[in-house]
């Protein structure tokens, strides 16, 4: 074997997105063995590059993993990712200088169950993994030392002219078939991890947005409870008001009866009786009334501040609303403008239309409601589309008899949405004589 063939194992370790150390492989072990914790890792999840260098400083593997660190600045027991295997089931990458490197991340996995324990290079300018990479292994600092190569068997002299020029055309075909595929899997990359980044901003910006939202509600649920508690004292007062009615009827019928008892003693006590009874009662009356007037007075504060915290709701969730599709379309907008430019378009698979390719401009439509893309692909509406979808799932026989027990005999799948015909489509051989929703007196 020549020292060309022969490749050597590193580990670079990054942070936040530039290389922090690196490591030769041997001493990487050391650390899994547990021999050498790193302090500083402790209780992280660190990304790291495992790397497979030749005799010409030149990368030609990457697996990008993340490893994770205990307490104690050691990897966790239950770590396990190989490294090696992953390396050597990869798929092709972007020419490192050595020609396409065997490459595995989190968007291109050769083992599926290995995916949750890998990252995505960076490949923004200024921040390129690989850039970054290819300067530092270039540079040597970790000091890879290999065999010296075989001397080269000198070439027998006199070559033809012709025989030199179409070994040159030969050579320079397969360079640029070579430059250009690899050019075609690099954007691939790209792609596929701009398109990994989105879904996961995008499912964070859900989640966000879902919690603030929860939030919301919670606040609303509460006023209404405060309203119904505040229902429940006001009845509560109505009645000890009642009851008070009540009273003051009592005391007007006992200074009548004793008006009536006293008539005989003299004109004087009589108006006296009177004008206090009076006085009694339209003290009472002026405390009922503003009684009452306080209740009435509290209520409406409380009915006025309910509605202006329901407005204010409904402001905040109107401009949420508007926040979130602004961000859905804006910020998939800002993404998809590079791609529109490079003249990319995504396919996709919608059932019932087969592979649809989108534009730019048609990308934020298919992720806000696919089932309504494909609809209206289809040229049917969204409940047509929907009623198919069920039947292209499940294709049995949906008629129920009085019970409200479906069928479920199995009838032959129609693949086509157009062709679908609600009540025929989904009816087995019997109950497609009738064509009824309901059968009745069939169980």
């Amino acid at each position: 074997m020549s020292s060309q063939d022969v490749t050597v194992e590193a580990i670079i370790v990054f942070d936040e997105g530039k290389i922090d150390r690196e490591l030769q492989y041997p001493e990487f072990e050391a650390i899994m063995d547990g021999f050498v914790p790193i302090p500083e890792f402790a209780e992280k999840q660190v990304p790291a590059v495992y790397l497979r260098i030749n005799s010409a400083l030149r990368i030609t593997a990457c697996v990008f993993f993340v490893a994770d660190f205990e307490a104690g600045g050691m990897i966790a027991k239950r770590w396990n990712v190989p490294l090696q295997a992953l390396a050597d089931n990869a798929a092709r990458g972007p020419d490192l200088g050595a020609g396409p490197i065997a490459l595995a991340c989190y968007s291109q996995c050769p083992i599926s169950w290995q995916k949750s324990k890998l990252w995505d290079p960076m490949m923004e300018p200024g921040r390129n993994s690989f850039v970054l990479m290819k300067k530092a292994v270039a540079a040597n600092r970790l000091g890879l030392v290999f065999p010296k190569a075989d001397k080269p068997v000198e070439p027998e002299h006199g070559l033809v002219d012709q025989q030199l020029r179409e070994t040159l055309e030969r050579e320079y075909a397969r360079t640029m078939r070579t430059r250009l595929a690899h050019t075609l899997r690099e954007q691939r990359l790209r792609i596929n991890t701009l398109k990994s980044r989105m879904a996961l901003k995008l499912d964070g910006l859900k989640r966000e947005h879902q919690v603030r939202l929860d939030g919301y509600q919670q606040r609303i649920d509460q006023a209404e409870e405060a309203v119904k508690h505040l229902d429940g004292r006001i009845h509560e007062l109505e009645h000890e008001l009642a009851l008070k009615d009540g009273k003051i009827e009592g005391l007007r019928e006992y200074y009548e009866h004793k008006l009536k008892s006293l008539q005989h003693d003299g004109g004087a006590e009589i108006e006296a009786l009177e004008a206090g009874f009076a006085e009694q009662l339209q003290a009472k009356l002026e405390q009922s009334q503003e009684h009452m007037q306080q209740l009435l007075d509290m209520r409406e504060m409380e009915l006025f501040y309910r509605q202006q915290q329901e407005e204010a709701l409904r402001d905040e969730l109107a401009a949420l609303q508007r926040e979130h599709d602004s961000l859905l379309n804006h910020g998939a907008a800002q993404l998809l403008a590079p791609m529109k430019k490079a003249g990319v378009s995504f396919v996709v698979f919608a059932p019932g239309c087969g592979q649809l390719t989108l534009s730019a401009e048609e990308v934020p439509g298919y992720m806000a409601d696919p089932q309504s893309f494909a609809a209206q692909k289809s040229g049917l509406s969204l409940q047509s589309y929907r009623q198919w979808l069920d039947h292209y799932h499940s294709p049995y026989c949906t008629a129920v008899n009085i019970d409200g027990e479906e069928c479920g005999t199995g009838v032959t799948r129609v693949m086509a949405p157009a062709d679908f015909h609600d009540g025929e489509s989904n009816r087995c051989d019997v109950h497609r004589e009738s064509n009824p929703t309901i059968i009745a007196g069939q169980s």
